[in-house]
């Protein structure tokens, strides 16, 4: 996760759907906007239970990950 994110909008909604699937609430519209700090927080705080102690870089890998391919197979 770089210090600023740039997604495109297509990617983002994706990213905010993905994090459904991980974390008990979606991450915010706004999310992108934040510091890897705050996100890195948000992310630990609100992690679905069978990955809350995980590191928050792999949470966002998750969530990455799946998002990524759901925007891959939206494509086709």
């Amino acid at each position: 996760m770089s210090k600023k994110r740039i997604i495109k909008s297509s990617l983002k909604k994706d990213l905010i759907w993905a994090s459904g699937k991980y974390l008990c609430t979606f991450l915010p519209d706004d999310f992108d906007k934040w510091s890897n700090r705050k996100l890195n927080n948000f992310l630990e705080k609100n992690a679905w239970e069978p990955i809350e102690f995980w590191p928050a870089e792999d949470i966002w890998e998750q969530i990455e990950d799946l998002a990524l391919s759901v925007n891959e197979y939206k494509k086709q």
